[in-house]
Formats: structure tokens, sequence, C-alpha cells
């Protein structure tokens, strides 16, 4: 038999010496991790750039925002701090910062607005009260 495979083993019986066949294919080491480089993904970056988005969209909803928010800052700093400066860690930490501050800032806004928000409702239940017994003479 006639084959690349023979003649490499025949190759290889005359001492320890390789003969180059050009034709022949290179070698494939089963083993060896060369083959199968791919980037290695960073979890917290990624969870840091989602919590951070959902932190925006949800600021509005007070407490809700400002926690996803921290959580988002928190995951993106160790992100950064284990990997480097990596551009989803960045984006996830900047957008944790901004909805942090935007949920937080919203709640604070609501709680002071709050009494006035009391007092016009008050006002208003009375007046309705009012026009309810107007209207039932």
């Amino acid at each position: 038999m006639d084959n690349n495979y023979n003649n490499n083993q025949n190759d290889y019986q005359n001492n320890g010496q390789v003969n180059a066949d050009p034709y022949a294919q290179p070698a494939f080491d089963p083993y060896s991790n060369s083959m199968d480089q791919t980037p290695k993904s960073n979890g917290m970056a990624i969870a840091s750039l989602v919590l951070g988005i959902i932190s925006i969209v949800i600021c509005c909803t007070t407490w809700p925002g400002g926690i996803l928010g921290i959580l988002s800052v928190i995951f993106g700093a160790v992100s950064i701090k284990k990997n480097g400066k990596n551009g989803l860690a960045v984006a996830g930490l900047v957008c944790g910062i901004i909805g942090t501050l935007l949920g937080f800032g919203y709640m604070i806004v609501i709680l002071v607005k709050g009494e006035a928000l009391m007092s016009w409702a008050e006002k208003a239940a009375e007046n309705a009260n009012k026009a309810a017994i107007f209207f039932k003479k």
C-alpha cells in the first residue's frame, strides 16, 4: 500500500529522520488547544451592561431602577478590576451610574413633590364632594 501514512511510518523507521513529502497533509494533534481559540466571554461585563440598560429603562419605577443601577455599577467595577478596561464593562458602568442617578433622582422628586400632590388630591376630593352635594339637591 502506497499512501502517505505508510510512507511516513517507513520514514520514521529509517534512523528517526523524516523525509518531507510536499503533498502530505500537516499532522493534526487532537489534544492541542490551538484549534479552538474562541474569545473568552466576560459574564460580569455583560451582566453589568444588561442591568445598566434595564435600570435606565425602568428608572421611573423608583427603587428597582436604582437597585439595578447599583448592581450594574458593582458588576462593571469588578469586571474592570478583574479583566482590565473592556468596552462592555465600561458601558455597563456608565449605564449603571445613569440608571442609579435617574432612579434615585426620580424617587427624591416623588418624595418632595408628594406633599404637594397629596394636598392637591385632597382639594380635588373636597371639590368633588361639594359638586356631588350640589347635584343631589
